[in-house]
């Protein structure tokens, strides 16, 4: 059913979310730790990480999990069937435009900072083929916050009138909160 498939998009988030939230707390100096540690979240405390950190793999690796997840449903569901299936689809925007709102800010550089030509992560979207996602290189920032916007857009398009069964699902407000958060990054933006 629909509702299996977007429980296992918010499923990849659960695993996503733990990193990507020690990765700003700990590298924004909003935790502290004294001496040493072996454990590799001390890499972001200490600002040296290391490309075999498996807590940022995992970081990476639900993320794009997430995003391909929603991507294929977005692939797979005819929008206007109807406005529960609709509001289904504004979930699975919402998440992608998020999710990439996180990534790009986590691997690319700040938006004021050449956008058009300083590189963000790969994009994948429900158009992507298996092909082109086996060598896909990075977007520039400026690409990437164009499909948030776009992604933004259509989740609140979609879920215009909705009304949460679950704390975990967003609604308009939680969109338009994420716009604020994406214009306030492309403040610069001409």
């Amino acid at each position: 059913s629909l509702d299996a498939l977007i429980n296992g998009v918010y499923a990849q988030l659960k695993t996503w979310s733990d990193p990507m939230h020690r990765c700003g707390e700990y590298a924004g100096d909003n935790m502290m730790i004294r001496g040493s540690s072996t454990d590799a979240f001390f890499e972001f405390i200490s600002y040296s990480r290391t490309p075999n950190n498996y807590r940022l793999q995992n970081f990476w690796d639900y993320g794009y999990k997430g995003i391909a997840q929603a991507s294929n449903i977005i692939n797979m569901i005819e929008e206007g069937q109807s406005a529960e299936i609709d509001n289904k689809l504004g979930e699975c925007y919402y998440v992608r435009g998020m999710l990439y709102f996180y990534f790009v800010r986590a691997y690319g550089r700040p938006y004021y900072q050449a956008p058009d030509k300083n590189l963000g992560v790969p994009i994948v979207t429900e158009k992507t083929t298996s092909e082109e996602a086996s060598n896909n290189p990075r977007a520039t920032v400026d690409e990437v916050y164009d499909l948030i916007l776009s992604d933004l857009a259509k989740a609140e398009e979609y879920l215009a009138g909705f009304t949460p069964s679950d704390i975990i699902q967003p609604s308009t407000a939680v969109v338009y909160g994420l716009y604020a958060k994406a214009y306030t990054n492309l403040a610069c933006r001409v």
